[in-house]
């Protein structure tokens, strides 16, 4: 793509929809210039919109990209060995990135405990808890066991990709386990059942203290 020829071409259709005042005519105008000038006035004014569409894509592309690579595992200060400033400026930069960060880093190291707290979960017999939200858990597990198989490998290019498995391990953590233990009565009539409440609470409590927000000392 060429990224010149394309803003030219939006700047110039622009400039039929802009309207701008004629300044009139100037004492030293050749022939046809005051309508040359008021058209450049326009085309300046198209050129002015392109501009801020311009730069709020770029910035909206930047933060998209920013927010890929942590979900990937970057660190702030990864971004800013990209962006050569600190990770402090990343951090003001890009606000959201933080708890994105805590997120990905609890996920990458805890794959095995969720797969475990899960299985429990799903094992046991568990009065009270929706059938749906069950059926639910196991096909996140299932989806989350495909991921992260050992042989899983994704393309470094379908980056959609890449970040929607760390997105739906996430949902099995905070959404559907965090749904059925819910549900589950506090202290389970069978024994092996509050086992598994017991650890997925466990879990769970870990998981919201590690992406909570940091208390500042």
């Amino acid at each position: 793509m060429n990224l010149k020829l394309s803003i030219d071409r939006a700047v110039d259709e622009g400039a039929d929809r802009v309207d701008v005042a004629d300044p009139g005519p100037k004492p030293d105008d050749r022939g046809g210039e005051r309508a040359a000038r008021h058209r450049a006035l326009a085309g300046l004014g198209s050129a002015l919109a392109v501009e801020a569409d311009v730069r709020a894509a770029s910035l909206a592309a930047a933060a998209r990209r920013a927010e890929v690579a942590v979900w990937l595992g970057a660190s702030l200060a990864d971004l800013g060995g990209v962006t050569g400033h600190s990770r402090q400026a990343a951090r003001k930069r890009w606000p959201d990135l933080g708890a994105i960060h805590r997120r990905r880093h609890w996920l990458g190291y805890h794959v095995d405990d969720v797969f475990w707290a899960v299985r429990l979960v799903l094992d046991a017999d568990l009065e009270g808890i929706d059938p749906q939200a069950r059926a639910a858990l196991a096909d996140a597990l299932a989806v989350a066991e495909r991921d992260f198989a050992p042989d899983a490998d994704v393309d470094p290019r379908d980056l959609d990709a890449a970040v929607a498995r760390w997105e739906a391990f996430d949902a099995l953590v905070d959404r559907h386990l965090r749904a059925v233990v819910a549900a589950a009565p506090a202290e389970p009539v069978d024994p092996g059942a509050g086992f598994a409440v017991h650890g997925a609470r466990g879990v769970l409590r870990y998981y919201d203290h590690a992406v909570g927000e940091p208390v500042e000392s």
